[in-house]
């Protein structure tokens, strides 16, 4: 239900604007970007629109704080998946897991930050994966894997991991397959053994090498 809506009190207005991203977040989840709209947000949380302006100067800044608010739990996924795991490729692979369903689970977002138009916030968003990925890529080469350049083997394991999201979510959901969690955990192993198994070689695949034992 709608309506008017008392002024926060003082010190209060960061909980207004957590309460504004909730309801955005659902109508992003629901409708697409097209729906999230400065107006829809204050109808829904019985404000005005100013009281909206109050904490985002425009729809942009709205969508992509919404988008952001999910993006920073990523890293905290990430981390969880990772850590107490001693096998530097095991937790490079446990973080392609994690951040493929992670892409899966937040469609609209991640086609607006990964595949949207770039703003600051997107540009500053891509750069904290990428490194992240490469620190993860830099400690296979540290533990022995042979990697020629770090940052090489990271644009062709991204590739990999954000490949296997966009081409799922530009797509109705039930065309998706019907396993997503074998979806998603061989996503992150193709990724992964094709990032590194050509880390130091660019031999092109041929039948011999698929068909051969050991």
């Amino acid at each position: 239900m709608t309506g008017s809506r008392t002024r926060a009190a003082k010190g209060q207005g960061g909980l207004l604007r957590d309460h504004l991203l909730d309801i955005a977040g659902r109508i992003l989840e629901d409708g697409g970007a097209g729906a999230l709209t400065i107006r829809a947000v204050a109808t829904s949380a019985g404000v005005t629109p100013p009281a909206v302006y109050l904490h985002f100067a425009s729809k942009q800044e709205l969508v992509h704080a919404t988008c952001l608010r999910v993006w920073s739990s990523l890293f905290i996924e990430l981390e969880a998946v990772s850590r107490g795991i001693s096998d530097p490729v095991t937790a490079l692979y446990e973080t392609c897991v994690a951040y493929v369903a992670f892409g899966l689970r937040h469609p609209a977002q991640y086609r607006l930050v990964m595949d949207g138009e770039a703003t600051e916030a997107s540009r500053h968003n891509e750069d904290a994966c990428f490194r992240y990925f490469r620190d993860k890529v830099t400690a296979c080469r540290d533990a022995g894997v042979p990697v020629d350049s770090a940052t090489e083997t990271t644009r062709l394991l991204c590739s990999g991991v954000h490949g296997a999201v966009s081409l799922l979510i530009h797509q109705e959901r039930d065309t998706w397959p019907a396993d997503t969690g074998r979806y998603v955990a061989r996503a992150a192993s193709s990724a992964v053994h094709g990032a590194l198994l050509t880390a130091s070689h660019t031999a092109p695949p041929s039948m011999s090498a698929m068909t051969r034992s050991g």
